[in-house]
């Protein structure tokens, strides 16, 4: 069993056996049996909860997501079974979770779908999403389509407006960057059930293939203790960025019934609301890791050079010496 040390003022992030709750550590006992944490939230229905006393009895895994504003003088270790930090700042948290409970739901082709689509047009990166293409092309029926950007979750009923010029050009063009897991089977049945070709594409599932088989030299793996090589969204967001999956998710909903209910449209909107952050961790804190390395012994390579007059013998040099300081390295996707 591992030990993390909280200090009192940490927010923390507490999956129970039913739930998955936020709130900033106020008292912890003295014999470890019990924490009382205040303004405590539900994330996974966004419900406050005020103060809450919980028992270590009913705690499965405690994640610090931000440290205390001030050194307390109070800290204890509690004894988890996980070790990893989670991987997205409380300020991020925070964000995605807002986009999740205010996602804007499109049922038709009025004021707020063309809102949307000026909104979507000038944003760069999006994020795509749609329920229903399990089986790709041999699919019954595709039922919603989920546009995301940094800021807002856009769910547009497909049921009912289909897809329409404006969002094939959000799919197609190349003007967009956009972020998918798993897309072969949107690609699939955007492909021949719609005739749409999906434009250029950052797959989260690609990325977490590529990790894994880095790691473990080209076999993918297949346990508890290490993400297997093909995973869900909720598993990819569990694993990578270190949120609670199994109460934050609930997969027994229901995507094809209308009236769309409001736990189709939040689960729709989580499985979404993450991508771009995951795809910023894949990117900048995985494959470009070394790169950042290399960047910052360039960027020191004249800083760290105490003497006066050697340091001016640099600056009016060619820089050889700061090119040196740069190491050869790859792109890299090792997760460790």
């Amino acid at each position: 069993m591992n030990k993390i040390n909280m200090k009192l003022g940490q927010t923390l992030i507490v999956e129970l056996e039913e739930e998955v709750i936020l709130g900033e550590l106020m008292h912890v006992a003295s014999d470890n049996t019990f924490i009382k944490l205040a303004n405590v939230r539900d994330i996974s229905a966004n419900n406050l909860l005020g103060n809450q006393a919980y028992y270590s009895s009913e705690i499965r895994d405690i994640q610090i997501v931000d440290d205390a504003k001030d050194e307390p003088e109070s800290s204890t270790e509690h004894t988890r079974v996980k070790p990893a930090a989670s991987h997205l700042s409380l300020e991020c948290l925070n964000r995605a979770l807002k986009r999740v409970e205010n996602c804007i739901y499109i049922q038709q082709l009025d004021s707020n779908y063309h809102d949307a689509i000026s909104v979507l047009k000038k944003e760069r990166t999006l994020a795509l999403a749609m329920e229903g293409v399990e089986e790709g092309r041999h699919a019954k029926s595709v039922s919603l389509l989920s546009i995301a950007t940094d800021s807002v979750i856009y769910i547009f009923d497909i049921k009912w407006i289909n897809i329409t010029k404006d969002l094939r050009e959000l799919m197609c063009s190349d003007h967009y960057r956009r972020v998918l897991h798993n897309g072969r089977f949107m690609r699939d049945i955007l492909l021949h059930q719609f005739n749409i070709v999906l434009g250029r594409c950052f797959d989260t599932m690609v990325a977490h293939i590529a990790i894994r088989k880095a790691a473990t030299g080209d076999a993918l793996a297949d346990t508890a203790k290490e993400a297997p090589g093909t995973i869900s969204i909720q598993e990819c967001i569990a694993y990578y960025l270190k949120l609670p999956a199994e109460n934050f998710f609930n997969d027994n909903v229901n995507y094809d019934l209308r009236p769309t209910s409001n736990e189709a449209k939040r689960e729709a909107a989580k499985k979404i609301g993450f991508l771009i952050s995951l795809q910023d961790h894949f990117i900048h804190e995985i494959m470009l890791k070394r790169f950042y390395e290399s960047c910052d012994q360039y960027c020191t390579s004249l800083a760290c050079n105490v003497d006066f007059i050697d340091s001016l013998a640099e600056v009016k040099s060619d820089g050889s010496r700061a090119v040196t300081a740069v190491k050869p390295f790859k792109l890299d996707t090792n997760a460790s």
